[in-house]
């Protein structure tokens, strides 16, 4: 018996010694600063993946222009690619979600489309990450500044005709002849981030749209519950002249709305985001504004705000998939 003891005594230490000796080797990871809170944001051209081993890199999205080794060459402004990692050691592969966090490399019809260029959309996009993943539960007042949904069909009366007599209220109208519509991925889409908002349970207390058929179908399609007001002075000004520009009708509406710890969206267009002459420290320059895009405003107790970053509508989607472990 004692022998049996002794035995089983020095045959522990022996395999103790040995678990100490041993390496743990950890699963290979994605390395790139670029990474935050699950999502690569790839500012460049010609942006190379970095991860702790060896993996070839692939992606059938055509958004991306990716080689196997993790070289990025392209990337749509905005939007929110897959690319596939497999990994050489382990054999194993996973899914890297990359967001193109430019404002200089769009496709048709949105470069027809597009507003002025931001002057640090990486950043913004960036603090708009952050603000997104904390939005719903953040117990605090915000604006969702959302520009309409992808917009291509037809043109606005007062840029395709030089007739003397203009049609009465032609920007009201939902006919192509008279004003630029949503089309059918800027449908989808609006009712998508209508899911979306529901889905994270987003306290939209207040929806305000301009007067534009395709802003006010935008926020019809998404359909958040509250009852749409109408109001002209977010209308795009160079159709409806109101002596102001789209942020001062903005910074009225948020001096007329009650800090009540809810969301207000609106749904707007993109001379909105060009505050150039704000006179706001914390607003940039320029915003990114993508079709289906808004950034995010602040409202403080005393009716101060402060700029929160920006949001595509692929940021929007994703958040909600990766929250609901949707992935």
């Amino acid at each position: 018996m004692k022998r049996f003891l002794f035995t089983l005594l020095t045959t522990s230490i022996i395999c103790g010694a040995c678990k100490k000796d041993e390496k743990i080797i950890a699963d290979p990871i994605i390395t790139s600063s670029a990474l935050h809170d699950d999502l690569l944001f790839v500012n460049k051209h010609d942006f190379q993946i970095t991860a702790s081993e060896a993996a070839t890199y692939s992606s059938s999205d055509p958004s991306i222009t990716i080689s196997k080794s993790g070289l990025i060459s392209r990337v749509t402004s905005g939007e929110i690619v897959i690319v596939n990692v497999s990994w050489t050691r382990t054999g194993k592969t996973e899914k890297l979600h990359v967001l193109g966090s430019t404002d200089n490399e769009h496709v048709n019809p949105f470069e027809k489309f597009r507003g002025a260029t931001s002057d640090n959309p990486d950043g913004q996009y960036i603090k708009g990450w952050a603000t997104l993943r904390k939005l719903a539960e953040s117990g605090q007042t915000y604006f969702i500044v959302l520009r309409h949904a992808d917009a291509s069909l037809g043109m606005d009366y007062s840029l395709g005709h030089q007739d003397p007599v203009i049609p009465a209220n032609w920007w009201k109208s939902c006919d192509t002849a008279l004003a630029r519509q949503l089309n059918p991925q800027g449908k989808v889409r609006a009712t998508e981030l209508g899911v979306v908002f529901k889905d994270l349970k987003m306290p939209i207390t207040r929806v305000i749209s301009s007067e534009f058929c395709r802003a006010l179908t935008t926020a019809q399609l998404i359909n958040s519950g509250p009852s749409i007001s109408i109001d002209k002075r977010i209308n795009h000004p160079e159709y409806l002249k109101t002596g102001e520009t789209l942020f001062q009708g903005l910074q009225h509406i948020i001096s007329e709305t009650p800090v009540d710890n809810k969301i207000t969206l609106i749904s707007t267009h993109h001379p909105i985001n060009e505050f150039n002459d704000s006179g706001i420290a914390s607003f940039p320059k320029v915003s990114v504004y993508n079709w289906t895009a808004a950034y995010f405003v602040k409202v403080n107790a005393d009716k101060t705000f402060t700029y929160e970053g920006a949001a595509s509508f692929g940021m929007f989607k994703y958040w909600r998939d990766l929250k609901l472990n949707k992935i």
